[in-house]
């Protein structure tokens, strides 16, 4: 994306419409170009699963906004602009991104202010500037980039036949192929747009001055552009820039969120930033159960495990894939997981998504849902025969500090699962 495309987001100033997850808005007229954006851009691209903010016109045109798992900000062409707030983190927002997305700094000056705030773009932005300066203290990271170009001077290969077609019988300069080390890399380049979006998403003055400051830190070496989410998908850390990890982390998940429109004239910014709750509560729960089962030598725990053992009547396999599986150390499936970021009572759906994981792996398993003061907690059997366990995980329970938060959600599950795959 050009500078000037990015210039055009503007800060919020102001929200019209505050909603939580999967609560509606009054009606409201919107333009045509505010209907493009939602219709294309919102609930369109290439991760599409669904709408992420659904709309319903009344007879009289007036369109309805309905949240859905998705938690962010949204800001239309000639408005509204729209704040949506997760419904089932309590004020542990900041704590249960910290978590999902494995990143654990070891302080954070504004921790106590920003846990007690329920919007959601703050405390992914503190959460994301705090990594940012350390890795901005550690230095920032070069990599060879492989140059063709002409120079004064022969510089690492010459690239004959280019030589010879360019400069002809009495050249002048030479046409070369050489490695330069750079900062201009794709890992940098993707946090310097992560940067900028949040330095104008961001309302926390501090907050912003300090974006604003790593902005022009990276500007001094690094192209701002448009990064595509997939670039960052692709990259790997090495031993020589592991202090990376955490921030590309966190820097693909804003830009794999991010929506921006063209069309924005005058001083009102078109874009949004949604990010997928239900994304961040099955990482929760993956890595809760992993750090519960830690100590057990050859279990281990896997996220999103694809199978194709569902056998169907025409003899033809099925492909299944659940949230999370527990193997034991003949890598056999023991546990079977499905993560529900919802509130209220499990559905039928639900049900026969697990019994169709638990009857294709012959094992227990569990629905695990956000804490909602036990109002879904049980068990059941599956076929007279296969326990299935209904856990709310403590989300919302007040703790002492990070460190009491995580252990609560490891408890938790460690409790419940351990009875279901035997000591």
């Amino acid at each position: 994306m050009a500078e000037t495309e990015l210039g055009q987001i503007d800060g919020l100033s102001s929200i019209d419409i505050h909603l939580r997850e999967y609560e509606s808005s009054a009606p409201l007229d919107l333009s045509e170009d505010a209907e493009r954006m939602l219709r294309t851009e919102i609930n369109g691209g290439r991760e599409r699963t669904g709408s992420r903010i659904e709309v319903a016109y009344d007879r009289d045109g007036l369109a309805t906004l309905t949240a859905t798992q998705y938690v962010g900000v949204v800001s239309l062409p000639d408005g509204p602009t729209i704040q949506i707030r997760p419904k089932a983190a309590g004020t542990n927002l900041l704590s249960l991104l910290r978590f999902a997305r494995d990143v654990d700094p070891t302080t954070f000056d504004r921790e106590t202010r920003m846990e007690a705030g329920d919007t959601f773009v703050e405390p992914l932005a503190i959460l994301f500037e705090r990594e940012l300066r350390t890795v901005i203290q550690q230095g920032l990271h070069r990599e060879y980039h492989r140059i063709d170009g002409q120079e004064d001077r022969l510089r690492g290969q010459l690239q004959v036949q280019r030589q010879l077609q360019r400069q002809g019988p009495t050249p002048t300069r030479f046409e070369c192929r050489y490695s330069d080390l750079t900062y201009d890399t794709v890992a940098n380049q993707g946090i310097l747009y992560a940067t900028t979006l949040l330095q104008r998403l961001v309302t926390d003055q501090e907050l912003q001055q300090r974006l604003h400051q790593h902005q022009a830190i990276l500007r001094q070496r690094v192209s701002l552009r448009r990064v595509d989410p997939n670039e960052l998908d692709r990259l790997s850390v090495s031993h020589l820039n592991r202090y990376y990890e955490d921030l590309l982390r966190l820097t693909e998940l804003i830009v794999r969120g991010v929506f921006i429109d063209d069309l924005a004239t005058g001083t009102r910014g078109t874009f949004a930033l949604l990010v997928n709750m239900n994304t961040i509560f099955e990482a929760v729960v993956e890595r809760a159960l992993r750090d519960a089962l830690a100590e057990r030598a050859g279990w281990t725990v896997k996220g999103q495990y694809t199978t194709q053992q569902l056998v169907t009547g025409g003899n033809h396999t099925v492909t299944i894939r659940p949230d999370i599986v527990v193997l034991d150390p003949s890598d056999e499936v023991r546990f079977v997981g499905d993560a529900k970021w919802k509130l209220g009572a499990p559905s039928n759906s639900d049900f026969y998504q697990m019994s169709a994981y638990q009857l294709a792996h012959d094992c227990p398993g569990a629905l695990i849902y956000p804490e909602q003061d036990g109002v879904v907690e049980s068990n059941c059997l599956i076929n007279g025969s296969h326990r299935l366990e209904l856990i709310e995980l403590p989300t919302r329970s007040l703790a002492q500090g990070f460190k009491e938060y995580t252990e609560r959600l490891q408890r938790s599950l460690e409790e419940r699962v351990t009875g279901l795959i035997g000591e």
